[in-house]
Parts: structure tokens; C-alpha cells; sequence
């Protein structure tokens, strides 16, 4: 960091104007929200075109089987919904589907909603340059495994229960799940990349220019189609915004890793997208970011390559309360977590380039040997007394180093007496 570097905010004034700013479009997205609702709901019968972003198969208590479809209306709204018919795979497909709407509250519209179906119909459509990659990385891989977990990494698309139990088992579920991990990792991939060809024609044609600014500018606008394409997701929105607005700063120089840095942009995502405040997955990442800048707060004049190490450690120990609030179950393969996600800074670049060669399959074996491995599973719950203690103590960490010693000793006490 640069010793002139500012502070995002200089006084109460400031954060007070920010706030209220905040405020104000968050009452304006929830106003759009409800318009929304309010034309859905005006009808009791609804005919709607929408994608279907995920399939998959449960059984009743009879053990009859039905499918669950959760869909992405053309409006820009998503819901999920039930068929009891014999369906093929309709996973990105277009549809055109008619929902009973009588039981949708206003709440259930925000969070996403269940709404009984009929008259399901398979609609035409031209391929999309998203199912067109779809294609492209599905025909490099035999194996349904390699397919489906690269099709997550890549694309974002959801996994099976049985791939995701396996997940769930190495503890990598947050290597699966599209977030800022991959989000930096393909920023310094095309910065290395295209700074190649830009740094060729600016020694010729515009030695003025700033390099660094108007790359990261390029790249930005790509990175930009690539959450297009795969719909804004909840984290990648999250990280794009940090990563974005961490940009902007560090050219006015403030300070860029700070929590301030992490609490403007949650609030502004949150004012924008206010349905996020029911997604897990954007907590989860908000969280792992979090303890990302509690280590860096306090150790970030260690060595690169210890803070590459124990970095890994450090947040997977300290989000072990939250995953097993939601996810109670654990395995000792989870231990490895760390150690995986280390190796996945070279396996996740290396797999990008062997896809784009077309020889995404050349691991497919050893992927499946790897999740092939069974293992005993745990139950480990969380209590929400014990979460609600350990997010407090979280936060005073930013202010006193020490509390971070009573998150471990907690976390020791979770792994014994809970």
C-alpha cells in the first residue's frame, strides 16, 4: 500500500450522505419489486416464457417421483415450480409455462417463489452463445462427473445432489461455486494476456497512455459479459462491484482492502438487488471476504508466500461456524480444504487453457478417482446461539487483534462439545 493512500471516509458527514443515498435506491428497487409483484399477482391464472436454469428429480411421500423446475422468467423474476409428467432434460431451455398465483406473498416474490404449474410447453429457439459454450465444454468430457463439475466452475451451473454431496464431503464447495476467487483469477489471466499486445502498440503508436488503466478498463467491460452470460449471480455481482469499486479507489488512492471498501459495497449491492438478502450464497461469499481482510489486517506484513499459505488455512477455520450452520454435515476429509484450495490456483488456470485448446478432459480419470474416494460423514450443527456469539466476536476482531484468539478458542469448543 502507498503511504498517501486515503480513508474511503473522512467524516460522519460522509457516511451519513452515503446512507441515506443508499436508502433511497433501495426503496426505489423494492418500489420496482413490488410494481412487479403487484402484476403477477392481479391474476389468479399467468402464462409466462422463462429459461429453466435447474432440474431435478424428488420423490413424494408415496415414492412417486416428480420434477422440480426452477425457472428465469423474461420479466427478470425466478421461481420454482413442480411436474408430476414424464420430462426430459429442459435444464436451459425454453419454455413457455402458466402458474397458479393466489399463494405468492409479497415476501415469497422477493426471496423467489413456489407457484403450482400447468400447461408446461417446450418453446423453439435459436442456440445462445451461452449454450453454445454449454456445447463446447460438454463435448470434451466421457464422463458426466468432469462435464457437470466444469460446467459449475465455468459456467455456473447448478450440480447434482450427488456431486454436491462429494463436494461437500472435500469441503471445496467454495471452489465450485463461481465467486471472486475465479473472478481474480481471470482478471490476471487476460491483464497477462492482453497486456502482451497492448504494451506491443503503445511503444509504437501511444507512449502516453497508462497501460494499467486502460486494460483494467477492457477487462472489466469482458468480465462484464461473462456475468452476463452466466445470468449475475449473486457472489459474482458481490465480487465484480469490490472489484470494481477497488479499482476506482486505488486510482484515487484510497485504501482498497478495508472494511469500509467491503461495507459500501454490500450496501450498495444489497440497495440494488435487495432479493440478495436471502441469498446464501452471497453471505457466504460476503463472509469468506470478511475474514480474508481480518487476516490481512493484522498479518499482511508476512511473506507473499506465507500469506498464500496460512491465508487458506486461516478462512477456512474461521467460516467453519457459518458452513455448519447451514451445512451440518462434515467429513475429515475436509482437513484437505485448504491444501485443494491451494493446488486449485494452478489447476483452475490450467483447466481454462486445456478447454480452450480443446483438451478439457485430459484429468477426467484422476477427477473421477478423486471423487470416486468414500468417506464416513459427521453431523455438526451449529447452534444459533453459538453463530450469533461468534459474528459479534467477528466484528469487534476488527478492532482489537485479540478477540481473534476467542474465535479460535470457539471454534475449538464447536468441534468438541457441539
Amino acid at each position: 500500500m502507498k503511504d498517501f493512500e486515503l480513508n474511503l471516509f473522512n467524516s460522519k458527514k460522509e457516511i451519513t450522505i452515503f446512507l441515506f443515498f443508499a436508502i433511497f435506491i433501495f426503496s426505489i428497487s423494492l418500489f420496482i419489486k413490488y410494481s412487479q409483484y403487484q402484476e403477477v399477482s392481479k391474476n389468479k391464472f399467468l402464462h409466462l416464457d422463462a429459461t429453466v436454469i435447474n432440474q431435478y428429480t424428488k420423490f413424494s411421500k408415496k415414492g412417486k417421483p416428480y420434477h422440480v423446475l426452477k425457472l428465469k422468467s423474461d420479466n427478470g423474476y425466478q421461481f420454482i415450480t413442480t411436474n408430476y409428467g414424464d420430462l426430459k432434460d429442459l435444464k436451459n431451455r425454453y419454455v413457455r409455462v402458466g402458474i397458479i398465483t393466489d399463494k405468492i406473498s409479497s415476501l415469497n416474490f422477493l426471496k423467489g417463489f413456489y407457484a403450482p404449474s400447468y400447461n408446461l410447453e417446450l418453446m423453439d429457439y435459436e442456440e445462445s452463445i451461452r449454450e453454445k459454450i454449454f456445447d463446447f465444454i460438454s463435448y470434451q468430457h466421457e464422463s458426466f462427473l468432469a462435464k457437470e463439475l466444469f460446467l459449475a466452475i465455468f459456467m455456473a451451473e447448478p450440480i447434482s445432489k450427488e456431486l454436491r454431496e462429494k463436494v461437500s464431503m472435500w469441503g471445496i464447495s467454495h471452489l465450485i461455486a463461481i465467486s471472486g476467487y475465479h473472478l481474480s483469477f481471470l482478471f490476471l489471466i487476460l491483464y497477462f494476456i492482453f497486456s502482451k499486445i497492448y504494451l506491443f502498440f503503445q511503444d509504437r503508436y501511444f507512449p502516453y497512455r497508462n497501460s494499467k488503466f486502460d486494460l483494467s478498463i477492457f477487462i472489466f467491460i469482458l468480465l462484464l459479459g461473462y456475468l452476463y452470460l452466466l445470468d449475475f449471480t449473486p457472489s459474482l455481482i458481490r465480487s465484480f462491484v469490490m472489484l470494481s469499486f477497488g479499482f476506482l479507489l486505488f486510482h484515487r488512492n484510497i485504501k482498497i482492502v478495508s472494511f469500509e471498501v467491503l461495507f459500501v459495497s454490500v450496501v450498495l449491492i444489497l440497495s440494488i438487488k435487495p432479493e440478495f438478502l436471502f441469498s446464501i450464497g452471497f453471505w457466504f461469499s460476503v463472509s469468506g471476504i470478511f475474514y480474508i481482510y481480518l487476516f490481512l489486517r493484522y498479518f499482511s506484513h508476512l511473506p507473499s508466500w506465507a500469506i498464500f499459505i496460512l491465508i487458506n488455512f486461516w478462512v477456512y477455520l474461521l467460516m467453519l461456524p457459518i458452513i455448519h450452520y447451514i451445512f451440518p454435515s462434515f467429513s475429515f476429509y475436509q482437513l484437505f480444504s485448504p491444501f485443494i484450495s491451494m493446488l486449485f490456483a494452478i489447476f483452475y488456470p490450467l483447466e481454462i487453457v486445456l478447454h480452450l485448446l480443446g483438451f478439457g478432459g485430459l484429468l477426467d480419470n484422476l477427477l473421477e478417482n478423486f471423487f470416486g474416494m468414500e468417506g464416513e460423514i459427521y453431523m455438526i450443527q451449529t447452534p444459533l446461539w453459538f453463530l450469533i456469539i461468534y459474528l459479534f466476536l467477528s466484528l469487534f476482531a476488527i478492532f482489537e487483534y485479540r478477540f481473534t484468539y476467542i474465535l479460535f478458542i470457539m471454534l475449538f469448543l464447536m468441534v468438541r462439545f457441539v
